[in-house]
This record gives structure tokens, sequence and C-alpha cells, in this order.
């Protein structure tokens, strides 16, 4: 079958798929931790949890449906959209009333535990039925090996562009400071946050998934199996773990997302009480981060180009890690200036510009090389497994982003951060404990993260030889 041929409109759309799932990761990653745990009252290791369970069940199922997704049959649906369409509902529901907890549940810790528990479980699960077929499409769409870092840019940045503008949104409307404080310790605003973001979750997939539907022809029909059991299943996901590169990158997912997640969950703690920002000044801070998305597209093309993928991603990684604490650093040695001076916002916002840029061209071009070991693994197994690849990858993430969370929230615990407290009220002495466990943490695994990487093989000639190889497939 002649592969697709991608115009300008389907590229978007299909980045657009991912704008979902950077609404859902930026409201789990920098407001739901606080907003249980500060503003509702579940006590922090608690909050940290029932997120961490919640991967734990989504992670499981992250696999076996990319497994399905990867040996469905339906010339008329194709093997991804069935999927992606009966999804969309179920997310859009589950997330507007994880934001707006009865009251019958908040008066009880462990009601509201289990609460939180069964909104997160159905939120992550629902989301996998969309966001691994989804994904899997980009090694369909394209075999390029240029025309693929580009996809995953268009992904990564409607990804972020999604979240950002979600966050715009909360701090400068739903979350904004008002005549009873700081609008981010109030539990009012959650609920409208909630709607607005399932609202643009809808969209966002409905638009993806109608707007890739045309390519549906020109698709990937995996051949019939006469019969599938659970140990077919385990064996051919196993067959996909054996590849050299496959795994490199899945180790590298899993202390990354380690890091990522630990680091993304205090961040919001970091901007209200280390560096007391207000919300008005944190929408600012995501004007220019979606400035820095846009900006990392052709960034990544070009290092991808240029460098070898793998050479590229490692030296931003590089970069990524020196840049990231340099700010914490600085505070604790003196050398910023105080908080609400005139010269610290400024500072703290190209430090922040930078650190999101770097940070997107490195997830741009790690995708893009996930993408090439489509072809590497079919080498050996002679079937197309993009879902599970991709479901794979995601299946580290989330377990390890739990872990980063449950470090997070142990942290807190271990600081005694006080609950419902003013930003003026927390001491200096446990802001500065907060540093000392989170610059060392967040370290080790980025470190981890590095050397996994560097154990990559796939280049720009063995990809294109891959692709020769298996285009009979």
């Amino acid at each position: 079958m002649a592969q697709y041929q991608l115009d300008g409109k389907t590229k978007f759309v299909y980045g657009l798929g991912a704008a979902p799932f950077g609404i859902k990761e930026n409201g789990f990653s920098y407001f739901l931790l606080i907003f249980y745990s500060q503003v509702l009252g579940l006590q922090p290791f608690l909050t940290s949890l029932a997120l961490t369970l919640a991967i734990v069940v989504d992670a499981i199922t992250d696999p076996l449906i990319g497994y399905w997704s990867d040996n469905l049959r339906s010339k008329k649906w194709g093997r991804r959209h069935p999927f992606m369409y009966l999804s969309i509902i179920p997310i859009c529901l589950s997330y507007a009333v994880l934001w707006n907890p009865p009251t019958l549940v908040l008066d009880d810790q462990m009601h509201l535990f289990f609460y939180l528990l069964f909104c997160c479980i159905l939120i992550r699960v629902f989301l996998t039925f969309f966001e691994v077929p989804s994904t899997a499409l980009i090694s369909e769409l394209t075999s390029d090996y240029d025309a693929r870092t580009e996809l995953m840019g268009l992904r990564f940045m409607f990804g972020w562009l999604g979240g950002i503008g979600m966050a715009f949104l909360a701090y400068s409307t739903f979350l904004a400071a008002n005549e009873n404080g700081n609008g981010i310790l109030q539990a009012g605003g959650y609920v409208k946050y909630g709607l607005a973001a399932s609202a643009l979750m809808l969209v966002g997939m409905l638009v993806s998934s109608l707007g890739t539907h045309k390519a549906i022809p020109h698709l990937h029909v995996p051949p019939e199996q006469d019969k599938i059991t659970p140990s077919v299943v385990l064996s051919e996901i196993l067959d996909v773990f054996k590849n050299k590169n496959f795994q490199a990158l899945f180790l590298a997912s899993i202390f990354f997302g380690t890091a990522s997640g630990f680091t993304a969950s205090l961040s919001i703690y970091f901007s209200t009480f280390f560096w007391e920002l207000k919300p008005s000044q944190l929408a600012i801070f995501t004007i220019f981060q979606a400035v820095a998305a846009v900006c990392a597209v052709p960034i990544a093309r070009f290092l991808g180009k240029k460098f070898d993928k793998k050479r590229a991603a490692l030296g931003s990684f590089v970069v990524m890690l020196m840049v990231g604490p340099s700010m914490w650093l600085s505070r604790l040695g003196g050398l910023l200036p105080e908080n609400g001076s005139d010269a610290l916002f400024p500072i703290l916002l190209t430090h922040n510009f930078l650190q999101v840029l770097i940070i997107i061209v490195f997830y741009i071009l790690f995708g893009s090389m996930m993408a090439d070991v489509v072809e590497d693994s079919a080498v050996d197994t002679a079937r197309r497994n993009e879902g599970v690849i991709f479901a794979a990858r995601a299946f580290a993430g989330k377990m390890v982003a739990g872990m980063g969370i449950m470090l997070a929230g142990l942290v807190l615990t271990l600081i005694n951060l006080p609950r419902n407290a003013q930003p003026s009220e927390v001491p200096e002495e446990t802001l500065i404990d907060l540093v000392l466990y989170a610059v060392p943490i967040e370290a080790f695994f980025y470190i981890a993260a590095f050397f996994m990487m560097k154990r990559y093989r796939i280049t720009r000639r063995q990809h294109g030889e891959n692709v020769e190889k298996v285009s009979s497939i």
C-alpha cells in the first residue's frame, strides 16, 4: 500500500491531538496536588498516593491498549480511530467532576482520597485509549527520518500549548487573586477551570480524530491472526522489549519520567512559596512558555538534521541539566534580588523561557527517536508494533511519574509545609529544606536517564536501511 502523502492540514490536526493530553498533564502536574492538599485539606502523602496508584493502574493498561490497537482490523475505521472516537466523551466527563468533588466527601480524609483515586483512574485509562493510538499514527503517516521529527515537534508544541494555554486561563481568570487573597489557594476557581479544560479537550480530540480520518485507507492493515491468547499477547509484547534501542529509550523514560514528575509536582510550590509570585505573574510565564513551544519545533528539526537525533538530544539534555536548578541554587547563594523586587521577575522569566525551550527540544528529539524504533524492531519481529512501542514508553513515563509525585509528596511531608498557609507565613528554613531535597533528587534521575540514552544506536543511515528491509510488511 502506498504511503500516505502528508499535507499541511494533516500535520496540523495530528499535532493538535496532543493538546488534550497537555491540558490534562498540566492540570495533574501543577494544580491537582496543591488543590487537594492545600485547598481541600487532604494530607499531602495521601494526595500523592492517590495520584501514584492511578498511574500504576493506567501504566498496566498502556501496553494492552497498544497491542489491541496494533492488531485491530477494520477497513472502514482503521486500527487507531475506533479507540480515539470512543474515548472522547468519557475523558471529558471524568475530568470535569475531578475538580468538583461533592460535599459529602470533603469532611472525611479517606472519602476524599478514594474519590480522587477513582477520578484519576478513570481519566488516565480513558485518555490512554486516545493518546496511545493517536501517538502511534506518527510511524504510519510517514517513514521519513526528518518528517517524523517535524510531526513529533508539532505534537509536542500543541501538547505544551494546550497545557500552557489552560494554565494561562487558570492564572489570569479562574485562580486570579481577589479580595480573599491568592486564588490558587481558594476552591471556587477550580470548578470553572475543570469545566473549561474539559470543553477544550473535547474540541481538540474531536478535530484531530476527524482530521486524520481521511488517512485510514492508506494506513497499515495488520495480518489476520488465527487465535489470540494471553500467552501470544505477552510473547509479542516481550519481543518488542528485546530490541536494544528500545531498551535504551525505555530505561531513559523511567529515570526521566521520575525526575519530571517530581519537578512538575513541586513547581507550583516553588512559584507560590519560594518565589512568592502572584497568579498574574505566573500568567505572564505561560505566554513566554507558549513562545518557547513554538520556537522549539524548528530548532529541534535543525539540530536533528545537523547532528543526528541522538547527539542533538544528548546535547540538549546536558544543557537542560545545567539550567534547571540554577535559580534555586543562586537564591541559596545570595546571588538573586529579594522576592518582590522589580529585578527578580525578569530574571525568573528569562530562565523559565530557556528551560522550557530546552525541555521541549529534547522531548521532540526523544519522541522522534522512539518512532524510528518501529522499523528497527520490525526487522527482528516482522511486525509493526507502533502501539506497543509508544504505549511502553508511556508505561515507563507514567509509572515513574507516579514515583516522582510520591517523592514530591514525601518531601512536602518531611519539610512540614504548613497547610492553608500564605507565602509570607512559611519559615525560611522550610524553603531552604525544599531546595536541599529537590536538587539532588532531580539531578540523580536526570543523570541516570542521560547514561541510558547513550546506549541508543539508530542513525539516519541505519533507519534508511531498516525502512527498506520492512517495506513489504
